[in-house]
Formats: structure tokens, sequence, C-alpha cells
């Protein structure tokens, strides 16, 4: 059975006690105008409606609940009783019929929970919670991922920019904490700074050592001019 057809067939067993509740929803059944007489009428009458005419989308898909009405009359009906019970409808023509629909997830969610289909607005929110986390974890992953791309990227221009002093005899033009940082960056080309700040002698921060970093790189293009 579809997720559609397991809400109905819940909805059409549930027990309606109230006689003017069972009226509202045979109402919804017939798709025909109704006076609510309680204040869950309301909910029994598009509760009817789902039953007669309803579909939503399964969990884990796009979501979207609609309501195909045979005729403009019955729209109206229906589109009244939703707008009163606080849930708008947006509507639209599909093959020559009137049908009245809900796209965001909340409004879904709220009008299953408001004709007693709770379980399957859990359903459909536990689905939203997942595809959020799987999102979230994704996002968190390209990003570590780039900035891996970007960390790779530095070490090898700074090594290529060192080499390239060692290959021009300039390292002993180098002051000591700058010589330092460049042996220490060939020899650990992989290594992230805040791990290479341990390496050296003298306490040196991870701003330090980039600023370092900058310097040999300078200093290189210093020397391809020279």
């Amino acid at each position: 059975m579809s997720f559609s057809s397991d809400i109905k067939k819940s909805l059409s067993a549930a027990e309606i006690k109230r006689d003017c509740c069972r009226a509202a929803y045979e109402s919804g059944l017939g798709l025909l105008r109704f006076s609510p007489v309680c204040e869950r009428d309301a909910a029994h009458y598009l509760r009817g409606v789902f039953v007669r005419c309803g579909s939503v989308s399964a969990p884990g898909r796009n979501f979207m609940l609609s309501l195909s009405l045979p005729d403009a009359a019955a729209a109206e009906a229906v589109a009244g009783a939703a707008m009163s019970a606080g849930l708008p409808a947006k509507s639209s023509v599909r093959r020559g019929k009137p049908v009245l629909y809900y796209k965001a997830g909340e409004s879904i969610e709220d009008f299953l929970s408001y004709i007693g289909a709770t379980k399957a607005a859990l359903d459909i929110i536990s689905s939203k919670v997942m595809s959020d986390v799987r999102n979230n974890t994704n996002r968190i992953c390209n990003a570590e991922t780039a900035n891996l791309d970007r960390t790779a990227i530095a070490s090898a221009e700074q090594c290529e920019a060192i080499r390239y002093i060692a290959k021009r005899g300039a390292m002993n033009e180098l002051p000591p904490e700058l010589r330092e940082c460049a042996e220490l960056r060939l020899e650990n080309p992989d290594m992230p700074l805040s791990k290479l700040a341990e390496l050296f002698r003298e306490p040196v921060s991870k701003s330090g050592i980039n600023h370092r970093l900058k310097k040999l790189t300078e200093f290189a293009e210093f020397l391809k001019t020279r």
C-alpha cells in the first residue's frame, strides 16, 4: 500500500463519537458544503475530503499534499473550510479539474495533524530531520575537503618556493628563524601549521608560522628578479 493509502485506511477506521462530527466527515466524503456545529467538525470534514480525494507524497520525496476535486463548487467549499481552520491551500487546475495543494513541509504536517493523521505527520517531520542531518553532514564534509585542498595547494607552493631558494644557494641569506621554518616545512610538507608549530625550538604561533612562510615565498619571488 502507498503512503496515502495507509493514511486513508487509518483515518477511515478511526472512531467518531459525536453525531455532528460524523455528519461533517460524511459531508467531506461527499464533497458537500457543511455548517459546523462543534469545534471539531471542520477537522472531520477535511478528514473526509482527504479520504475521498487526497494524496500525499511519501516521506523522503518532494513534499506535496493535494486534494483533487471534481468541480469549482467542491473546490470552493473545501478551500473555505481549510481557510477557516487556518490552513489556507494553494490552488491550480490539473487536467481541467481544480486542485488544492500544500507544498511546504510544515503546512502538510499541520494539515495531517489537524485531520487526525498524527503518525503520518511525525513520519514526515522525521524524514525532514534526517534529510537536514544528511545535508549538513555533506556541507561539513565538502567544507573540510575544500580546506584540505587549499592547505595542500598552499603547502606545495611554499615547498616550491623553499626549493627554489635552496637551488639558488640562498638559504644562508635567510635569518635563522626563516631558515628553521624553511627546513621544517620541507621535512613536513603535509603537516598542518598547528602541528608544525610544535617542532620549532622557540614557541611560535600558527599565524607566526604563516607569516614566515609568506616571507619565504616573497624572498623566492625576489630571487627570480635578481
